[in-house]
């Protein structure tokens, strides 16, 4: 089995983490509203999921769960005629100033796709960045919504108030 390792450092409680991890791994591996019916919900051990994307299908189970430092996931990914068999295990841990998150993949892949398998390493780390990113801007997104129901004052295109005035030439100029 070959394996990968990510870490990130980010300065947020675990708890805030974890919940985060949750989100984003409902966003873009199952349908959030089937599996965690309560804002607190954790997904069950052995549930298994479905994704299409393009020409690769994604087959999962949730095979740990243990709030707030624990979660793996098995999948299998299809991609005619290559089969490859990830492991992803997140591990949070806490710092005196944020969380650690780790991420520990191990993959096998089939005959196929051993035969290309820098691709499939390439991917697989690409894969993971991407995860570590959405991770980090899940909990950036949460916590300006934080800070916007605390102050009164929302953040975005829709509540920002524009002013239009019109200049002496007749176009108009945006403050």
């Amino acid at each position: 089995m070959l394996r990968q390792r990510h870490e990130v450092t980010l300065a947020a409680p675990i708890t805030d983490v974890f919940s985060a991890l949750l989100r984003m791994l409902a966003r873009s591996r199952w349908d959030r509203e089937k599996w965690l019916t309560e804002p607190n919900a954790l997904p069950r051990v052995g549930q298994i999921y479905v994704q299409r994307r393009g020409s690769v299908i994604r087959r999962g189970r949730v095979v740990e769960c243990l709030r707030p430092v624990l979660m793996t996931l098995y999948e299998s990914l299809f991609d005619a005629p290559c089969r490859v068999r990830l492991r992803l295990r997140w591990r949070l841990e806490p710092l005196q100033d944020g969380s650690c998150v780790l991420l520990d993949v191990g993959y096998e892949l089939n005959g196929p796709a051993y035969l290309n398998r820098r691709h499939w390493r390439r991917e697989i780390h690409s894969h993971c960045g991407k995860l570590m990113k959405a991770l980090e801007a899940t909990l950036t997104e949460d916590t300006a919504r934080a800070y916007g129901d605390e102050s009164g004052q929302k953040i975005g295109n829709k509540t920002i108030a524009r002013t239009n005035t019109t200049a002496v030439n007749g176009n108009p100029s945006f403050k």
